[in-house]
């Protein structure tokens, strides 16, 4: 069944969530970083939350549209496609999150739907400090029919030199089950081998959000100096499921550099040379 593009525009009732010390620390850790700027209480200033910190919050959010019997979207076909997060402004421990989703973009792709969710996010001041668009890719939710492949529509990889950075990462074996607990991201085909094996999965596979903030954490200490406050905009494509005890390498390399901004195209590789991430965009402050 397609999905009802008379909700394109439709917003939902915003959420709020409140930030504390210990989500900051227990996200930081579920996705094996030990940046001072998340995990040290005592450092001058207090904490930050990383970045990509917002998938909490987003998490409780996504849902309303997804689960709106109206949009007529099929959970068991879903498949997270990609995300692109800007970040505004830092979000400290004691921040008050309001968040706004809602339908932004639906596409006919023939074998399947490409749906555009946005998130809006704002702070007790009513400053915005994220904005996020969760793109998701329904299967057999099309017209199927075949779409004309238009040279425009192709995708262009910049020429590339040598990567500024490889960064290793090893998934631990319950790696999984670590970042749901801290991201509230339960679906079982995280969390549950029976599921993911009904999915057609070999098990449980990690989360893809969880394989982005790895990313993130390689950009951040190898480009950044260790300070997230530069980043600015993440962007990726999931295109393989991540397995626990997977070896990850994040290699990056620099699109542009003026005075103020510096870019990067980056992906992620795992240990038998595939594309788990793709398309990798990174803007921050240099």
């Amino acid at each position: 069944m397609a999905l009802n593009r008379e909700l394109i525009g439709k917003e939902y009732p915003p959420g709020t969530y409140k930030v504390t010390e210990d989500a900051i620390i227990k996200y930081a850790l579920a996705t094996n970083d030990d940046n001072l700027w998340y995990t040290y209480p005592r450092r001058e200033g207090g904490i930050i939350a990383p970045p990509i910190f917002g998938v909490v919050w987003n998490h409780l959010e996504l849902g309303k549209p997804l689960f709106d019997p109206d949009l007529k979207v099929n959970l068991l076909m879903l498949l997270h496609g990609e995300q692109d997060m800007i970040f505004k402004k830092v979000v400290k421990p004691g921040d008050t999150i309001t968040t706004v989703s809602s339908v932004h973009h639906i596409e006919d792709k023939g074998s399947g739907e490409i749906l555009v969710i946005k998130l809006l996010s704002k702070n007790q001041e009513g400053e915005e400090v994220l904005e996020t668009y969760s793109t998701m890719f329904i299967r057999g939710s099309g017209s199927g029919k075949k779409k004309d492949e238009k040279k425009e529509d192709t995708k262009k990889t910049p020429k590339l030199g040598e990567p500024v950075f490889v960064q290793e990462v090893h998934v631990k074996k319950y790696q999984p089950y670590i970042y749901a607990e801290a991201s509230g991201d339960h679906n079982p085909i995280h969390v549950d081998p029976n599921t993911a094996k009904m999915a057609g999965l070999p098990g449980v596979i990690l989360q893809g959000l969880c394989t982005m903030a790895f990313a993130q954490n390689a950009i951040v200490n190898n480009y950044l100096g260790e300070d997230p406050r530069k980043l600015r905009r993440l962007k990726v494509r999931f295109s393989k499921p991540v397995l626990p005890g997977d070896t990850l390498k994040v290699v990056a390399w620099e699109t542009e550099r003026n005075e103020k901004i510096g870019k990067l195209f980056f992906e992620v590789y795992n240990q038998k040379c595939e594309k788990v991430i793709t398309d990798g965009l990174a803007e921050a402050e240099v």
